[in-house]
């Protein structure tokens, strides 16, 4: 308190000095805050005038025309170049404006909202000045698209025209060494085709829509029309392309039509023919004939043929899809693949008819052979297995219902080889009347010189089996009648009355007898019928010139009879089949 009091005076100098420093201070800052703003309520003011002309610009680069012809649009360039000229005369007086207030913006105490001016300032007249450019260049692209529009429209519809005549002449070519070439040739020709009309129908359509920004509906749509006309046109190209594909798959199918024909032909002069001349060729004569051999030989062919039928009437099937209608006008090579159709289709018909023929030739033969080949596999499996089973002979029996058993087996085989008999008489008559029958008739006697040697050993089975069952059944009773009469005179009954030792004896006697005449019977059947059997002998050689006789004196008078039926018989596998 004393400090204050003593330097009162002093602290009061300091504070008048002070206040009025602040108040000279603030004087000054008035001063030039008051200057700074003046200046930029002043550039505001001159702003407003700028704006006003840079919207005015704007609206005019902006607005709404409409362009029916390139007349009205070289006027509406002219009208829109005096606006560009104006603007860019305008321009160094606005950079300059922007510039001042972009100096003004340095001084810290300008206002906030001049930022604000001067940003919006560059913005109007940075907008302005674009939409000025892009309707320039509008108005420039449409000047051109009423040019580019009518020149590439015109040019377009030639072109098109130039495709229609090209895919009228595009047709199929039966030159197979020409066909590919001109193939080539015009997939050159229209693919740079399709090239050409896709760039002037898209510089046609781009050119429409430029026109279409500005023009009228009315003209709009009259434009439009001739744009659809040239879109429809060009369904042209596609139908190009795809007689182009019908071209090169009808080149492909005449090539392989050129291979059917050429192998027909080969097969018809060739194989065809060595074929049928190894059928007609005749048999050596050392050899037995085989009908059955020439038509099966036939039956390939015929199968063979049948199948190269099929080939021909699928060739034709085709012929008739890619050659020219009948009567229609067709080209020197066309008409040369139709002559070599109907060569092959005549060939195959006349080696059909020649290969029927044949096989009607030997149909009669082949029946009979037939025939005698079904006798001769039905009898040969049985006669093979009858000589085993003569040749094992048989096992003599053990009792009598043994034997009454084997009786009716050797009955059994007996019978079975007398039926079977009448089969090889069948194929014997069979073998007869074919043409060439000598080594089927000797077979079939070698067949029955066989048979007669097992019938022989089946009727000394039968004979001597009987025998030995009626021994040994006599002999079974004779042994039943004695143990009655025994067991009656054991029980005391009245008719062992007349029974005397006598009696006994006599019928012992029998008995020994009849046994005796029974072992001797199955040891004569050991040595007989067993496996070393001794059955009466065959003179092969008489009975085959008998059975030759015979056959010679039957087998002419068969063989003249016709048969007009033609039967072919397809034997079976050879693998089993008994010696012809």
């Amino acid at each position: 308190m004393a400090f204050w009091q003593e330097n009162y005076s002093f602290i009061k100098d300091v504070y008048e000095t002070r206040v009025c420093k602040m108040v000279e201070w603030m004087d000054h800052l008035e001063m030039a805050i008051s200057k700074v703003f003046w200046k930029c309520y002043e550039y505001g003011d001159d702003l407003v005038q700028i704006f006003e002309f840079i919207d005015d610009q704007r609206a005019k680069s902006v607005r709404d025309i409409l362009i029916p012809d390139s007349e009205a649009t070289e006027e509406f360039i002219d009208k829109h170049g005096s606006i560009v000229r104006l603007m860019e005369n305008k321009r160094k007086t606005v950079e300059e404006f922007i510039k001042k207030g972009e100096s003004l913006m340095e001084d810290e105490k300008s206002p906030k909202f001049l930022e604000t001016h001067v940003s919006k300032l560059k913005e109007a007249w940075t907008v302005a000045n674009e939409e000025a450019k892009k309707r320039k260049n509008a108005l420039a692209d449409n000047m051109d698209a009423w040019k580019f529009f009518e020149e590439k429209r015109v040019d377009c519809s030639k072109t098109l025209d130039m495709a229609d005549n090209e895919l009228k002449s595009i047709k199929k070519n039966f030159n197979m060494e020409r066909a590919p070439v001109e193939l080539t040739e015009k997939m050159k020709i229209a693919a740079t085709m399709r090239f050409e009309i896709e760039e002037l129908f898209g510089q046609t359509d781009k050119a429409f829509i430029t026109l279409s920004i500005f023009a009228p509906d009315d003209k709009k749509k009259e434009l439009e029309v001739h744009v659809v006309q040239l879109k429809e046109r060009l369904e042209v190209l596609t139908k190009i392309d795809q007689a182009l594909a019908d071209l090169f798959q009808f080149n492909k199918e005449l090539v392989t039509f050129d291979a059917t024909l050429t192998e027909l032909d080969t097969w018809i002069t060739g194989r065809a023919q060595e074929k049928i001349a190894n059928i007609r060729q005749p048999d050596p004569a050392d050899t037995p004939p085989d009908p059955e051999d020439r038509v099966t030989k036939a039956m390939e062919l015929l199968e063979d043929l049948l199948k190269k039928i099929a080939i021909c009437s699928k060739a034709e099937e085709k012929k008739a899809e890619i050659f020219p209608a009948e009567g229609k006008k067709m080209s020197k090579e066309a008409k040369e693949f139709v002559d070599r159709m109907k060569s092959c289709r005549d060939g195959l018909t006349k080696l059909d008819e020649e290969v029927q023929a044949e096989l009607n030739k030997f149909s009669i033969d082949v029946k009979y052979f037939a025939d005698y080949q079904c006798g001769v596999r039905s009898f040969y499996p049985w006669l093979l297995s009858s000589e085993e089973k003569v040749t094992n002979g048989i096992d003599p029996p053990a009792d009598l219902v043994s034997a009454c058993n084997l009786l009716g087996e050797c009955k059994t085989f007996q019978d079975d080889c007398e039926a079977r008999l009448i089969a090889l008489d069948n194929a014997n008559v069979s073998a007869g009347k074919m043409t060439y029958h000598d080594f089927a008739e000797k077979n079939i006697i070698g067949y029955r010189v066989r048979w007669d040697t097992v019938h022989i050993a089946t009727t000394s089975w039968v004979d001597r089996m009987t025998n030995l069952v009626e021994c040994w059944n006599s002999l079974d009773g004779r042994v039943v009648e004695l143990s009655s009469w025994v067991a009656a005179s054991n029980s005391g009954e009245p008719a062992a009355d007349g029974l005397s030792i006598e009696k006994l004896e006599n019928h012992l006697q029998t008995l020994k007898e009849n046994f005796k005449e029974k072992e001797k019977m199955i040891e004569t059947l050991k040595i007989s019928c067993g496996p070393k059997g001794n059955y009466p002998t065959v003179d092969t050689k008489s009975a085959l010139a008998k059975r030759e006789s015979a056959a010679s004196e039957t087998a002419p008078a068969e063989r003249e009879q016709v048969i007009e039926s033609s039967e072919i018989a397809l034997t079976e596998d050879k693998a089993d089949s008994p010696p012809t």
